[in-house]
C-alpha cells in the first residue's frame, strides 16, 4: 500500500494516528506508516551499534532493525522482565521496528487541538 493510495486522513483532511505508550508518554504515528504491531520478538544483538538499537528481528524472512524508543527519547530502559511490543514502521526506503510499551488506539485529532512546536 503506498502513501498515495492511503494517506491516513479522514474525509475532512484530519490525519489518523496509531497511538503507542512509551513510559509516561503517548506518541502517535501516522496510520499509513504503521505496517503492523506484533508482540515481543527474539532479537539478535548487533555489536558496536548505537545504544538505542536493541538488535535485529526476523519478520517473516525480512531482517528489521529494532529501535528502543525509550532509550532514543532519553528515558530509562524498561524493566527486564517486561516485554516490549514491536511497532513495525515503513520509512522511505526501509522498515524498522520501534519498541514500545503498549499499543493504543487509532485517533483522529482535529487540527484545532494541535499545539505549535516550541522554538527550542
Amino acid at each position: 500500500m503506498s502513501h498515495d493510495a492511503f494517506d491516513g486522513s479522514g474525509g475532512d483532511g484530519a490525519v489518523q494516528y496509531c497511538t503507542f505508550k512509551v513510559d509516561h508518554l503517548l506518541i502517535g504515528i501516522e496510520v499509513w506508516r504503521v505496517q503492523e504491531v506484533i508482540r515481543h520478538q527474539p532479537m539478535t544483538y548487533v555489536p558496536l551499534a548505537p545504544r538505542e538499537v536493541r538488535g535485529l528481528i526476523n519478520l517473516r524472512g525480512q531482517i528489521v532493525t529494532a529501535i528502543d524508543v525509550r532509550l532514543w527519547l532519553g528515558l530509562d530502559r524498561q524493566d527486564p522482565g517486561t516485554p516490549s511490543m514491536n511497532a513495525v514502521i515503513r520509512l522511505a526506503d526501509e522498515v524498522v521496528s520501534l519498541l514500545v510499551d503498549e499499543a493504543g488506539e487509532v485517533v483522529e485529532p482535529s487540527p484545532e487541538t494541535y499545539e505549535p512546536v516550541p522554538s527550542t
